[in-house]
Parts: C-alpha cells; structure tokens; sequence
C-alpha cells in the first residue's frame, strides 16, 4: 500500500520535480480550501455528531479510491460530491448570501443616539412597554436595529415610521392585529415597521418550551448585530437574544442594564 502511495506521487509530481511538486501542493490547498468553506457553512446549521462521523468516512474512502487506483469507485465519488455542492447551494443559497452581504457589503447604519437623556428615554419607553405586555401576557416581539442594516426585512414588512412610544408598540402587539405575530423593527428612536418576520434558528438544543417568537430572535441575532426583545405570550416572561444566545425570564431592572450597554450615543 504505501509502494503504491509512492508510486502515485511519484507519477502525479513528474518524479518529484519541482515544478511537479508545486503543483501537488497548489493542488491540496486549493482542495483543502474549498473544504473549509464548504465545511463552514454547512457546520451553521447541522453541527450533529452523526455529521463529523459521515464526513470522515467519505473522507477516508476518497483517500482509499485514490491510493488503489478504484476509477469506478472514485468516479462515483467524484459525482456525488459535485451532486452534494449543488443541493448545498440549493439548500443554503440564503446563508451565502448572506455570508457575503455580511463581508463585502458596506450597507451599515449609525443608530448612536445624540445625547443620554435621549438614550435614556428610550429604554424607559422599551422597559414600560415591556412589563405592560409581561403583566397582561400579551406576545411581543421588538427588535433594535444596532450597525447591520435590517432594511432586508423592514422592506417586507408594514411599514410604521413613527416615534417611539408605549402606545403605539401596546396596540401594535395586541391579539387579533394584523401585526400581532410579527416583529417591530426599531432604528434609534423610530419604529420602522411592525409584521417583520425574521428568520429562525436551526438549532437543535433550544428548550421545547421556546415558541417560534424565541427562535426568531435567535436566528437574527445568530446573522445580525441587533437585539430583539422577546415577551412570552404564554407566560408573560421577558426574554433578551443577542449574539446568537437568548436570556430568559428577565426582570425589568435587568432588561435596563442590558439595553443600555447595547445603545450607543455619540
């Protein structure tokens, strides 16, 4: 076996010349490359054991297809990854797009306030808004738009432009609204929109208890710089997604302190 692993090295370098050899490792970095990138996006969304597992062993039997010559065998493979690359662009045609909005788009926005009273009067609207839902178990869903535009959603969604206050955000959640289940999208201290609706989390390690306004707020926070608010319509909980990760049963004070490390002012 490893006659033959020399063998083909030697035939695939030119009898290791340097030119031959050049282009050997030209050729693994670039595989090696694509692999990592491919790996990475499709690790965002499955990151189950049974994955590492599959891949190792389709990894492992490429290697033996190359080593003992089996065409029929590699070609096979070879198909099958080329069919696999297209069903995960298919699949995740959206994490790309985003993947590469995130890194070379410059469509960012400055929602630092002015002053801290101004900052100030807008966690105390959020924070009243808030417990008012909390008490009356009424859903909520209310997102801070930081430096990553949201404009992807605010375009879709109804559109408000209104200043921020408890009355228009209590009527907006309201059951029976057409706006009820979606989400309000602030920027500084507008409401932008309300009936967004934001993409959910595909992790699998969410408590059950966690309903679809919970996963939503995950699954922003995981592609986007905001914060969203989340009033639970069955228990009245405050919970706050940021940074991928969702804390629950918040109190108010506690929903203050948050909110003003995550504002800015200028």
């Amino acid at each position: 076996m490893i006659e033959t692993f020399k063998n083909l090295l030697n035939e695939y370098t030119n009898g290791f010349s340097v030119g031959g050899i050049i282009k050997a490792v030209f050729d693994i970095v670039l595989t090696l490359v694509f692999v990592v990138i491919l790996i990475s996006f499709i690790v965002k969304r499955l990151k189950q054991p049974l994955f590492y597992v599959l891949l190792g062993i389709g990894f492992i039997a490429f290697i033996i297809s190359l080593v003992f010559s089996l065409d029929a065998f590699n070609a096979t493979l070879k198909y099958c990854f080329m069919l696999l690359g297209v069903c995960l662009i298919v699949i995740y045609s959206q994490e790309i797009r985003h993947d590469f909005e995130m890194r070379f788009s410059t469509n960012k926005t400055n929602n630092a306030f002015s002053s801290v009273l101004e900052k100030q009067e807008i966690i105390d609207t959020l924070c009243n808004t808030a417990d008012f839902l909390s008490k009356r178990k009424i859903g909520a869903l209310i997102t801070i738009e930081r430096n990553d535009s949201l404009n992807t959603f605010i375009e879709k969604a109804i559109p408000i432009n209104s200043s921020i206050n408890q009355e228009i955000l209590t009527t907006i959640f309201y059951p029976g609204t057409a706006c009820h289940d979606g989400a309000v999208i602030i920027r500084k201290n507008k409401i932008m929109c309300a009936g967004a609706y934001l993409p959910s989390t595909d992790k699998y390690d969410i408590p059950k208890n966690l309903g679809t306004r919970h996963r939503a707020a995950i699954g922003l926070s995981e592609r986007y710089d905001a914060l969203t608010i989340v009033v639970s319509e069955e228990t009245g909980n405050i919970s706050v997604a940021s940074s991928g990760t969702i804390s629950l049963g918040l109190r108010i004070d506690r929903l203050k302190e948050m909110l003003d490390g995550f504002l800015d002012v200028k």
